[in-house]
């Protein structure tokens, strides 16, 4: 189900207009081995392995085709990838990974999928954002150059970047503070370079075991403990 929130808009300086805007996340998540359980229900043909061995070949295929710049036609939409970036001058050429020359993907869902989803839309209008609570609106890792990447598949001693709002902590309170987690423990993160209002630097700790962790900010402006996490995962190699 969507959840939606009314927040403040902060672009808006004109009092004519309309000074508030809606903002949405996924409450629940359909991980790939549970997508290829829903599929099994519908062909009992198909086994559950099955599925998962079909959404291996698919992802090998899709991946190969991406990076050979193919825009690819999906049942439900088509992906592509995209760069962005800037440059000097008109012959300057484009250099992934150099300065703000990014690597990005874009989807635009089909007419078919997007009518049927609209028609049955499951979503929940939440109560008016809170001014104190803590959001995280993007994950970056800090390359060598001081250029940021979305790869958040990285080695120890890297640094993870935050950007977004209220990340402001009390590190002496230890229920504050960064959080990695894993399906066996938390850990806090101790080590920052940067700790702002809007974007927080830490460094992975060099003795974190290698997998895949979640991340979550908890802070306490007032009375009240606020928590954010993404939906994304970091992966220690």
């Amino acid at each position: 189900m969507l959840h939606i929130r009314t927040i403040k808009n902060p672009l808006i300086t004109d009092t004519s207009k309309d000074k508030y805007c809606f903002r949405s996340i996924c409450s629940q998540n359909l991980t790939l081995n549970k997508l290829a359980s829903e599929m099994s229900d519908y062909n009992s043909s198909f086994t559950e392995a099955d599925n998962l061995g079909m959404l291996s070949i698919l992802n090998t295929v899709v991946t190969k085709y991406l990076a050979k710049g193919y825009s690819i036609e999906l049942p439900f939409g088509i992906i592509r990838a995209n760069v962005t970036g800037t440059c000097s001058g008109i012959q300057d050429g484009f250099t992934l990974g150099t300065g703000n020359n990014h690597l990005g993907f874009l989807f635009s869902i089909n007419s078919n999928t997007e009518e049927q989803v609209r028609s049955t839309l499951e979503y929940k209008q939440l109560p008016p954002d809170v001014s104190g609570e803590v959001k995280i609106y993007r994950i970056t890792t800090l390359q060598d150059d001081a250029s940021e990447s979305e790869n958040l598949n990285i080695s120890t001693g890297k640094t993870i970047r935050l950007h977004g709002r209220k990340l402001s902590f009390d590190i002496s309170d230890t229920l504050q503070g960064v959080f990695l987690e894993n399906s066996e423990e938390q850990i806090r993160i101790k080590s920052f370079t940067r700790r702002g209002t809007n974007i927080v630097d830490f460094v992975i700790p060099s003795d974190l075991p290698i997998g895949k962790y979640t991340l979550s900010i908890v802070t306490k402006p007032g009375n009240t403990y606020f928590t954010a996490k993404t939906t994304s995962q970091i992966t220690i190699n």
